[in-house]
């Protein structure tokens, strides 16, 4: 959480100046109809994402959009640890056993709230959008510790071993991960859907350029409860905060005439 508080006051910081801004738009009273394409990083309360998004306007003030999302998605009580028995102590998550991968895509609505006056100002927009979700999830492989050898005082190891809370019951018990590939061919998948609202600034000073912070909330459930610890609740239903950063263009931008 703390990740995400820190974005927003630094959002305030860069945008508020910007409210001051000179350069005053075209003073005419036209509509300024425009598509488009953008993409963002977004860190969430339980990942992160990249999104692919196009809006098409459908008046001076709203857009029907479409999302396209890839993901990841942590269980709320992970906790990276750090087995010293490998020399170079590489970290990963005890108890672990599936790595997810989210797919998402989706479509909604998107409204202008208020217009930019001048180009420095900022124009302030919500969005909603919901659609399916494809769940993939990939075992994690262990270099299992089974003893020590007497002679040499160095860990026996087994290296293609999954998490299992019967014998792997402490952080010694790992010597380390193995690679991600390892059980790439494993992966199996769990459907779903989500949705989501949020607040997005708008802050470019080019008319056909896109730059702009926005956040929001998200739920998101699966057919399935999603294993991804050991011994803990696993969960199917997951609700998440998010913000991010947003750039691309303007396509096929045009005026027209307001006819108030």
């Amino acid at each position: 959480m703390r990740p995400l508080l820190f974005i927003w006051i630094l959002a305030g910081s860069l945008l508020a100046p910007r409210l001051f801004g000179q350069g005053e738009i075209a003073g005419d009273d036209r509509i300024f109809f425009r598509n488009e394409r953008t993409f963002s990083g977004n860190l969430y309360s339980n990942g992160w994402s990249v999104n692919f998004r196009y809006a098409y306007r459908q008046d001076a003030s709203s857009s029907f959009i479409i999302d396209a999302d890839f993901a990841t998605l942590k269980h709320p009580k992970e906790v990276k640890s750090q087995s010293y028995l490998a020399g170079w102590g590489r970290r990963f998550v005890f108890g672990k056993l599936n790595e997810v991968g989210l797919l998402r895509a989706g479509a909604g609505y998107q409204k202008e709230l208020f217009r930019k006056f001048d180009q420095g100002g900022i124009s302030l927009r919500y969005f909603g959008s919901a659609g399916l979700t494809l769940g993939m999830l990939k075992p994690i492989y262990y270099y299992q510790v089974l003893g020590f050898n007497p002679l040499t005082n160095l860990p026996l190891i087994n290296e293609g071993s999954l998490f299992d809370p019967d014998y792997m019951q402490t952080i010694w018990d790992i010597y380390d991960k193995r690679s991600f590939f390892i059980g790439l061919s494993e992966t199996t998948l769990n459907p779903g859907a989500f949705a989501r609202i949020g607040l997005c600034f708008e802050y470019s000073s080019e008319d056909q350029q896109v730059r702009a912070l926005e956040g929001g909330i998200q739920i998101e459930g699966f057919i399935r409860k999603m294993p991804i610890l050991a011994s803990v609740e696993n969960n199917r239903l997951f609700f998440s905060l998010f913000a991010g950063y947003r750039f691309g263009r303007v396509l096929d931008a045009r005026f027209k005439q307001n006819p108030l």
